[in-house]
């Protein structure tokens, strides 16, 4: 199922200098855009994220059985505890974003009665549409006071969403939060979310999201909300019977503390932790954060970036400005030529570089008490560059491993990013040395 495949000589001389063997997978599209059309991954859509092919491929290859306890320390959407309950497997996933987490959590409801689901989505339907008509004619903020909403308390709200879009969807949100049933109301919640986004002042084709502020898409926020609603439904419909999923623990917690809060021993890893290319999770998120009321204070969003491996938004950056970021001790030599040839070019990128690998030793560190002699992982990632200087992230990482009592045994080439000749994704596969 893999090949040998020659790419770039600076990757394959860097490689071979530095004695990993690398292949290249026989994989279609491993981007999020395969998970759009899958069903249940396409229930919450994150744009920096892999392919439930992926996912698969891995579970095989790394021999992952009913036996053995899967983890993704960094679980993004889910894909990989999704793909986990489909095939059976015991696995557990950490999120630091509480959104994230609440979204990989609400996408494995999947123990409901479709019948009865979708009967109380049609006197959902019917309620709603009432009180969308009722509230045609009104403004925003006369709707506010008369259905007791609360306007996000995000920079710009105006900005983000249109008034009369707004108002529909806290309308929504109104009736969302209303509902009894847990089950349905994390289906609801789902549907919802994702609409928050589809009908916002918005660009989407890039990992990030960016304001468009000059669009003339006509935006219909129940068209939107039922039709997420009804691709949940039909999803599930579909989804194979109960006897045959797995058993999925979900964790709201930091990766670079995992033995104060994970209980048990992992034995596989399948993840994608961030990459250092100044590529901000939070950032992204923040639109839904603060509409589905997980945050209400800016403050939150900018000390979940701080905390964040890769964080970048705010005060993660300014507060590298002045400072010089030294590599921990037992990796200095790993990173030291990273930092003779970064510092000289730019301090501040030098300082996001070196504070995203300390945090990923921390990381690495933590996972060498959590796992059992049989453990074997594979590290989805992405190289990058910084002021012009090529960050080879899949090695500098393997280092690390190695030096925090892991193996590696391959690198898999997985596919160029975005055009750009020199990017590429890999996945680091370990082992207990």
């Amino acid at each position: 199922m893999i090949q040998l495949e020659l790419f770039e000589p600076i990757y394959t001389d860097q490689y071979i200098q530095d004695g990993f063997n690398f292949l290249t997978p026989k994989l279609g599209d491993v981007t999020f855009l395969n998970g759009l059309n899958e069903p249940v991954h396409r229930w919450f859509r994150l744009t920096p994220s892999y392919a439930p092919e992926l996912v698969r491929f891995l579970c095989e290859y790394l021999e992952c059985s009913s036996k053995t306890v899967l983890c993704d320390p960094f679980l993004g959407k889910g894909t990989t505890i999704i793909e986990a309950k489909k095939l059976g497997l015991f696995a557990i996933g950490i999120e630091l974003n509480p959104l994230l987490k609440l979204a990989s959590e609400y996408a494995l409801t999947w123990e409901v009665n479709i019948e009865q689901l979708t009967q109380h989505f049609q006197s959902f339907e019917t309620y709603i549409l009432d009180t969308l008509d009722k509230a045609k004619n009104l403004s925003l903020e006369t709707a506010e006071e008369k259905y007791e909403l609360t306007i996000p308390p995000i920079h710009n709200v105006f900005r983000w969403w249109r008034k009369e879009v707004l108002k529909d969807l806290l309308l929504i949100r109104r009736a969302v939060w209303k509902i009894e049933n847990e089950n349905y109301k994390h289906l609801y919640w789902l549907a919802l979310c994702s609409s928050v986004l589809d009908c916002a002042n918005i660009h989407r084709n890039h990992p990030t999201i960016s304001f468009d502020d000059k669009h003339n898409r006509e935006i219909s926020v129940w068209k939107d909300f039922r039709d997420n609603f009804e691709a949940i439904i039909t999803d599930l419909k579909h989804l194979s019977t109960r006897d045959k999923w797995g058993t999925i623990k979900v964790y709201l917690g930091d990766s670079t503390q995992l033995s104060s809060f994970v209980e048990e021993t992992i034995d596989r890893v399948i993840t994608s932790p961030p990459y250092p290319n100044r590529f901000s999770y939070v950032h992204t998120t923040r639109p839904q954060l603060f509409f589905m009321e997980v945050f209400s204070q800016a403050s939150e969003s900018a000390d979940l970036d701080c905390a964040s491996i890769g964080g970048t938004w705010g005060k993660a950056t300014s507060m590298l400005y002045e400072i010089e970021v030294a590599p921990n001790d037992h990796i200095f030599d790993i990173l030291l030529p990273l930092v003779n040839q970064l510092r000289q070019e730019n301090n501040l990128m030098c300082n996001y570089a070196i504070k995203y690998f300390n945090m990923m030793d921390n990381h690495i560190a933590q996972l060498a008490k959590v796992t059992s002699k049989k453990f074997r992982g594979a590290y989805i990632v992405g190289n990058s560059r910084l002021s012009g200087v090529d960050i080879f992230t899949d090695i500098l990482l393997g280092k690390i491993f190695e030096k925090n009592g892991f193996a590696v045994e391959q690198i898999l080439v997985l596919r160029k990013r975005g055009g750009k000749k020199k990017l590429y994704e890999t996945a680091i596969c370990v082992k207990k040395a």
